[in-house]
């Protein structure tokens, strides 16, 4: 006889209740941790070794017990690139925010969607809150937006609400025969070549245009890009800029490309993913000056406010955009028409229907791409609740003190250290000359050997582990470093030993 016990039980037991304290003392250890100067950001060992300590392989027919789970996070926790240590300036995302850290937990105990207001009330409200709050810092005084799955999606929301804005006709009975284009800069995220492929115009219709040597966009070749496109006959369609671009951190001109766009008649989307966060602080928001301008911009607040991965949202400076875009109406779902009628019926019912179409309003469903959308507005949320705007502001700074530090530590060592262009942000592009290359004049020769030095620097330094750093090659340029001064928890203390432990390395070539 079958039972009808559940299979599953919210009921914490006596075993369950230890497991989870075991796995709290982990995680606070492992927090602790990253304040030990001593600690390694990370550890560079063979996958097979991974894959035995964390015991990797999946058995369909074991069930394992609390102390064989609790032996596997172990090995999670060792072997997982520590993201929240000073000395990680790896990538655009760094030390996290207990708070938000806490947003994700409750949001993930809630485990809920957040498609309509009825099943996800206090999530509606809050994600409506945020956006408001995003929009008005980025100068919208009537935006919109939704929070979606990575800055690389939102940029493809910007291109396809671009496209729709253009041909709208191509929503529902396809391009017809036309060929749109989009231009973006040379040194652009490459997500706006796969939006391309997404939304069906094809890479090969992504021009690229020209940049100056601090990695900007060069609005007059934008121009001479868009007069080609059209006397061969082809669409343009939309310019997508950057503010802040993952090699340089370079922001575009944005008022010189939004005058190109009016006059043209194209959409203007600012993919701000890396620099959208500069607006907190006072000192330095002039960087995004004219980005108000723009029909759309991408933030991801999981990079320069150090909320937990992932927190990405995508602004629109007009109301109704994103549903005109992605609108369908599912009607198992969004039952507006469905209240409706049955509001305009009258009688008792009547007062039912019409309390719930009233709700209808609230629903975020049709203004996304997706149906389940994870809560990531409450990790935000409750940041911005606990901290205000100087926290973030301070963030911002910290950075920028820690990269003129390291700016001012090079000059003092000018043979050895050579910047690739002036930084506008937070990345610090330079070379490190090893002493067999500092008397060999520009050629293939010098190239070819700073790029090997500088390959073989980073690899020490990731074998070694006390600091975590990446290299960038880039067109005909010798390999060349590329911090990220974006940690909160990052001193000048831990950029001399970045420039510390590159000489211990160097010094040998």
């Amino acid at each position: 006889m079958a039972s009808d016990a559940p299979v599953v039980t919210t009921e914490v037991t006596d075993e369950m209740e230890k497991f989870l304290d075991t796995v709290w003392g982990m995680l606070k250890k492992y927090w602790d941790e990253n304040n030990d100067d001593k600690q390694r950001v990370l550890d560079i060992v063979k996958p097979e070794v991974i894959e035995s300590a964390v015991k990797i392989q999946l058995n369909d027919d074991v069930e394992v017990g609390y102390d064989e789970m609790v032996k596997s996070l172990e090995g999670v926790l060792k072997y997982s690139v520590r993201t929240s240590h000073p000395r990680f300036m790896n990538m655009l995302y760094g030390c996290t925010d207990i708070m938000g850290i806490v947003g994700e937990v409750v949001a993930t105990f809630c485990n809920t969607n957040i498609h309509t207001f009825e099943v996800s009330p206090v999530f509606t409200l809050m994600e409506n809150e945020v956006i408001s709050k995003l929009c008005a810092y980025m100068g919208y005084e009537n935006g919109d937006g939704v929070f979606a799955p990575g800055g690389s999606m939102c940029n493809m929301y910007g291109m396809l609400m671009a496209r729709n804005r253009k041909c709208p006709e191509i929503r529902m009975e396809g391009f017809g025969g036309k060929t749109l284009v989009c231009f973006t800069s040379k040194e652009c995220h490459y997500s706006v070549q796969k939006g391309a492929n997404l939304i069906g115009i094809g890479m090969r219709n992504v021009v690229g245009v020209r940049c100056n040597d601090l990695g900007q966009m060069i609005p007059e070749a934008l121009e001479e890009a868009i007069k080609e496109t059209i006397a061969e006959g082809k669409t343009p369609f939309m310019v997508n800029s950057t503010a802040g671009t993952t090699v340089k951190g370079s922001f575009d001109d944005f008022n010189a490309i939004a005058d190109i766009c009016e006059k043209y008649d194209l959409w203007m989307h600012v993919d701000a993913a890396w620099g959208g966060s500069v607006v907190w602080s006072e000192q330095r928001r002039g960087l995004t000056a004219g980005i108000n301008r723009a029909d759309s911009i991408t933030w991801d607040p999981h990079k320069g406010m150090g909320v937990p991965i992932q927190c990405s949202v995508i602004l629109t400076k007009a109301k109704g955009e994103l549903i005109a875009c992605n609108q369908y109406k599912a009607e198992y779902l969004f039952k507006d028409a469905n209240l409706e009628k049955i509001v305009s019926r009258g009688g008792e019912e009547a007062s039912n229907a019409a309390a719930e179409l009233a709700e209808k309003k609230y629903d975020l469903g049709d203004k996304s791409l997706q149906c389940g959308r994870h809560v990531d507005s409450l990790k935000l949320w409750i940041m911005l609740k606990k901290h205000g705007k100087t926290y973030f502001a301070n963030r911002v700074e910290n950075g920028f003190r820690n990269r003129d530090h390291m700016m001012k530590r090079m000059a003092e060592m000018p043979d050895a250290f050579q910047l690739v262009s002036e930084p506008m942000y937070l990345n610090l592009c330079f070379w490190y000359i090893p002493p067999s290359c500092r008397d060999l004049p520009p050629g293939p020769e010098r190239k070819q050997r700073i790029d090997m030095a500088v390959q073989s620097i980073r690899r020490s330094l990731c074998e070694e582990g006390i600091v975590y750093v990446n290299y960038q090659p880039q067109g005909e340029l010798p390999n060349f470093f590329r911090p990220i001064f974006n940690s909160a928890s990052t001193t000048t203390k831990d950029v001399d030993t970045l420039i510390e432990r590159i000489q211990h390395f160097g010094e040998k070539l």
